[in-house]
């Protein structure tokens, strides 16, 4: 009976002693909760118009390794790339302002990833560009370390906590957070003139034009005169001007090509875009690339003889009112020398 219970208080004391030994493996998992660490984005566009609330940024966070803290060997992580995307109100947010902020939290970010062993965790951090035209995406890359141990009544409890997760670019301290800019691409703008010549023209008469842009998104804006409004992307635009007037539509991004066509069959059109005039055949028609400095295409249109004097329907009447003048004076001066040599 006492050999009995000998073997039993040895057995006890055995898994007792493995249980000890096992324990640094068998460590509950532990996830990132919101402790204040985050991964901030700025955006900052040319005009209010260009921001968006559909426009969705996206970063990728990869593990690249682990380092090991005291005798525990480190969880092993996937290192397969992970895409987080960030939307948000970006206008109500930015205001009246072409600037506005939001962030990922930490739990965002490390979403799926489980620490059940403390350790020195690496990912690298960094936003993936997008097709909007009109941003520059930020090409920073961060080192990001998390930080885990066991927490401090181990061994009563042993579910890992995290203690750091700190951001640090190529070149700059840690930081508690990973901050990416997007500013607004290089911009310039289409500015559309009419004038019209001609005895036959007429400067209260409306040119209508059609207006198409490639290589651009969202809404860009524009102002006539005392008016104001939006050009959307992807459709067509159509404004009318008169002798005088211009359009100009603000903020295109360099590199965006554009068409201008007028419809009116009235007058003989001629444009001069970007200093270069256009051929016979396209007349009506003004293509070109947004540079840097701005663009433009000034329409003349002709209707009668060519007004080099300046004489266009307008002035005509001031015109034939002269010459009825001088043709009367003329009439006069005749008839009197006439009467004269009657008299002689």
């Amino acid at each position: 009976m006492a050999m009995s219970r000998l073997k039993k208080n040895v057995v006890a004391a055995a898994l007792a002693g493995s249980m000890v030994i096992a324990l640094p493996g068998a460590a509950f998992a532990t996830t990132v909760e919101d402790n204040g660490f985050t991964v901030d984005k700025t955006w900052t566009a040319a005009s209010n118009t260009q921001l968006n609330d559909t426009e969705a940024f996206t970063f990728q966070i990869e593990f690249t390794g682990a380092t090991a803290q005291g005798s525990w060997k480190p969880a092993e992580l996937s290192p397969d790339k992970v895409v987080r995307t960030l939307t948000a109100d970006w206008k109500t947010l930015a205001g009246a302002g072409a600037s506005a902020n939001a962030s990922l939290t930490a739990q965002q970010l490390f979403e799926g990833y489980d620490f059940t062993a403390p350790g020195t965790y690496n990912f690298t951090v960094k936003e993936i560009a997008g097709s909007n035209p009109n941003i520059v995406y930020d090409g920073t890359e961060y080192n990001v370390e998390v930080v885990v141990s066991m927490p401090d009544n181990y061994p009563a409890s042993d579910k890992p906590v995290i203690r750091e997760i700190k951001a640090k670019a190529a070149a700059g301290a840690k930081a508690d957070k990973a901050a990416f800019t997007n500013d607004k691409k290089a911009n310039d703008s289409l500015t559309v003139s009419k004038k019209v010549a001609g005895t036959a023209a007429n400067t209260q008469d409306e040119f209508e034009y059609t207006l198409t842009l490639e290589g651009v998104e969202g809404s860009y804006d524009f102002v006539k005169g005392a008016k104001t409004g939006t050009v959307t992307a992807g459709e067509p635009f159509t404004f009318k001007l008169k002798h005088g007037e211009s359009i100009e539509i603000k903020n295109l991004p360099d590199g965006a090509k554009y068409t201008v066509v007028e419809t009116n069959a009235d007058y003989n059109a001629t444009n001069v875009a970007d200093g270069v005039k256009s051929d016979g055949e396209h007349g009506a028609q003004a293509a070109g690339t947004i540079k840097a400095g701005g663009s433009t295409v000034a329409y003349t249109n002709e209707k009668g003889f060519a007004a080099a004097t300046g004489v266009n329907s307008d002035t005509m009447p001031f015109v034939f009112g002269g010459l009825v003048v001088v043709a009367g004076a003329g009439a006069l001066l005749i008839s009197r020398k006439r009467r004269a040599s009657e008299e002689f």
